[in-house]
Formats: structure tokens, C-alpha cells, sequence
């Protein structure tokens, strides 16, 4: 694999190159996204600060970011090791409702999103492993994602030891939840 390190966020984000690592995520975090047009500018910054933003802010602890060896970023993860379920700052997430009975026993949430360049290198694996590290030492005992049945990330997971533990229909689309196990 190409020479990539994964790094913490909270690391990176003091350095003099922030703003252009911020670019660097928003446009992996843009471009990989399943939503690929918004009616306006102010939905496409709230649907930023829905799926990136808050994590960024409010949990940077739990960032990290893989960085080529021109110290862009190419890949990262985010998340939180609380249940979002119980959390009011994911009140706006209606599938977690859904899936509440599952939140207790896989608490930590991630999203993992990946320049369509490196992809296929492991780079995602990579970062996979070290959030659920992470998330197992900060007391995690399990992981989780939700996703949409059919999205290419459903395979990516599946392939990364999570299991589909339940299945909701939300307007007109299945949504997926996709546990990982942390036991040691």
C-alpha cells in the first residue's frame, strides 16, 4: 500500500495545516457520500454538519484521519463511543429510535468514508481497526453503522466481521444496522 498514515485528528487539527486538511475531508466526505445533490447551499451544510460536522466538533478525540505522504487527507473515520440512542445530540437521527434496542450493546457509532483513489488498498480496514481499538479500550463492547441496503459500503463492512442485526424501512429506503463485536 502507498505509503499512508493514520493520525488523530485532535493531533492534526492544532498544526498550521488544518483548513486545507478540513478541505481535504469535506471533499472525501462529499464525494463519497450517497447524496450527491442538494437544492441549496444551506442544505448541503446541514446535511455537513448531520454527518460530519458534529462529530468533528463534539468528539475530535475519536477522529482519525489517514494522510498521504504530502500530508493530505485521503480517508478518515469519526464517531462516538456513547450510545447515540440515548444521546440528545442525535435526537435528529431517526433511525437510531429504530434500532435503540440494539445501541446498548454496540454503543460506538462510526462513519468511514474514503478517497475513490485509495480505495481497494486496505487503507479503510486500517482505519476500521484502529477506531474499534479505540472504541475497545474506551470501554466499547461493540460498534456499530448504519447504512442503506445496496450501498457499496454494506459489503465493506460485512467484510470487516459485521453482522446485520436489524432492518427498518424509513421513507421508501431500508435502512441497515451493522453490529461489530469488540470482545478480545
Amino acid at each position: 500500500m502507498p505509503d499512508v498514515e493514520i493520525r488523530r485528528w485532535n493531533e492534526l487539527a492544532s498544526g498550521p495545516r488544518r483548513d486545507r486538511l478540513i478541505a481535504d475531508i469535506e471533499h472525501v466526505f462529499f464525494s463519497s457520500s450517497a447524496r450527491q445533490s442538494f437544492e441549496t447551499a444551506t442544505e448541503k451544510a446541514a446535511f455537513r454538519e448531520r454527518w460530519l460536522g458534529r462529530y468533528l466538533e463534539h468528539f475530535p478525540q475519536h477522529a482519525l484521519v489517514a494522510v498521504d505522504k504530502e500530508r493530505r487527507a485521503v480517508g478518515y473515520i469519526i464517531g462516538s463511543l456513547e450510545d447515540p440512542a440515548r444521546d440528545p445530540l442525535f435526537a435528529d437521527v431517526t433511525a437510531l429510535a429504530h434500532f435503540r434496542a440494539l445501541t446498548p450493546r454496540y454503543p460506538a457509532q462510526l462513519h468511514i468514508n474514503i478517497n475513490a483513489d485509495w480505495r481497494g488498498h486496505g487503507l479503510g480496514a486500517r482505519l476500521l481497526a484502529a477506531f474499534s481499538d479505540m472504541a475497545r479500550d474506551g470501554g466499547a463492547p461493540g460498534v456499530h453503522a448504519i447504512t442503506a441496503r445496496g450501498l457499496r459500503n454494506v459489503g465493506f463492512y460485512l467484510a470487516n466481521d459485521f453482522v446485520e442485526h436489524g432492518a427498518v424501512d424509513i421513507d421508501g429506503r431500508e435502512l441497515l444496522f451493522l453490529g461489530r463485536d469488540l470482545a478480545r
